[in-house]
């Protein structure tokens, strides 16, 4: 039977089944490999079926190809913004690949100079502009690493490089990201200091469960945690409780629901005791537990259960990279259920929240994809897909 040609704009669908037409296998033969029915596998390459983002590591797993060779490079060359993230992210790369951790002392930027850079990126990242964020770490990084003071410079490391982590991955550069992640923990262990420690675990966790592995990234949190019990050190609770939130991630991608409602449950009850906190620009607190309970429940298949929680959420004070998260989930959520008209709203508002997050989220563009399917028709819609370069039939 020849092969289908593959769309312009193709869908995890489509990618899928291209991917397993290469192999030369059978739909029934693919489906077995990663543990899905024959009927489920087929209902997903003709679109009929969504992935979630557990299912689609079990995909590429079967066909032997990373989770981003099914979901696509979510750039978008239209974008300025998005254009001139990507060429920063390699600049990036390419300074931390050039720039020793041991530090030369050789900077003409003083301390209280780089603090500032640094607060100003963070910001950035804060405001999910990940292209100024990136544009200015091509400085920042060598400054810090060529303070005189080295505790200060490693100070700084930590959040920083967690920002450098968080923008590359977000604009799908999980490969760079590690890197940034790995520095990142680098300086906190430099540090001694296991709330650094633990800020850095959630970092390296997080890429591991963005590309599937969440075992190991279950690990790295588990060994923090330990590490930080008891610890009377500022801030170390707010940790604590984030890890607890970031097991109950991967142990959702693991299939133990039960053990991951535990943690979302402890993470609830440190959130209690802390209250809405700053540190580690975590925005740890009731909201951000609610925020994650309501993720867990969409990924596990409870989309009206999802909605419901978000209904309790304040989102006031929070900083944007936090919302988009909530709108993205809330348009998934929304199209689940058939609120078709609300879905489209809602990523429009993840959109005018975080441009940039919206129109680079592969997530955004399946739920997108999702709802021109269903022939739902807007100028509102069309222009987004325009803005994210999904093609409209």
């Amino acid at each position: 039977m020849p092969r289908r040609p593959i769309p312009d704009d193709p869908s995890i669908g489509d990618r899928i089944r291209a991917r397993r037409e290469l192999r030369g296998w059978s739909v029934r033969y693919a489906a077995s490999r990663a543990g899905v029915s024959h009927t489920s596998w087929s209902r997903i390459e003709r679109g009929q079926q969504r992935t979630d983002r557990y299912m689609v590591v079990d995909l590429a797993a079967a066909l032997e190809c990373s989770v981003a060779d099914l979901t696509g490079q979510a750039y978008t060359p239209a974008d300025r913004q998005l254009d001139a993230a990507r060429i920063d992210a390699e600049r990036v790369w390419r300074i931390m690949m050039d720039t020793p951790m041991t530090g030369r002392g050789d900077t003409a930027a003083t301390t209280e100079q780089v603090q500032r850079e640094a607060a100003l990126v963070r910001d950035l990242y804060g405001r999910c502009d990940y292209a100024g964020a990136l544009r200015r770490l091509v400085d920042l990084v060598p400054a810090m690493h060529g303070l005189t003071d080295r505790r200060a410079a490693l100070t700084e490391m930590v959040p920083v490089y967690g920002v450098a982590m968080g923008s590359l991955l977000n604009v799908s550069f999980p490969a760079h990201a590690w890197l940034a992640a790995e520095r990142c923990a680098q300086a906190a262990g430099l540090l001694d200091d296991p709330v650094a420690a633990g800020v850095a675990a959630a970092n390296r966790a997080r890429v591991s469960a963005y590309s599937g592995a969440f075992g190991p990234a279950r690990t790295l949190c588990d060994v923090a945690a330990a590490d930080l019990a008891g610890s009377a050190r500022d801030g170390a609770l707010d940790v604590l409780g984030f890890l607890h939130l970031a097991r109950a991630l991967h142990l959702a991608g693991l299939r133990d629901h039960a053990s991951a409602e535990g943690h979302l449950t402890e993470a609830a009850r440190i959130a209690t005791r802390t209250g809405e906190t700053e540190s580690w620009d975590l925005a740890w607190g009731p909201r951000n537990v609610a925020l994650w309970r309501m993720a867990f429940e969409l990924d596990t298949g409870r989309p009206e259960a999802a909605l419901e929680t978000a209904a309790g959420v304040e989102l006031a004070g929070l900083p944007a990279v936090r919302q988009v998260y909530f709108w993205l989930d809330m348009g998934r959520a929304a199209e689940a259920v058939g609120r078709d008209r609300d879905a489209v709203r809602m990523l429009l508002t993840a959109e005018r929240v975080g441009p940039q997050h919206a129109r680079s989220s592969a997530a955004a563009g399946e739920t997108a994809r999702a709802l021109l399917r269903k022939r739902v028709v807007s100028p509102e819609l069309r222009g987004l897909c325009e803005r994210m370069s999904l093609t409209i039939q």
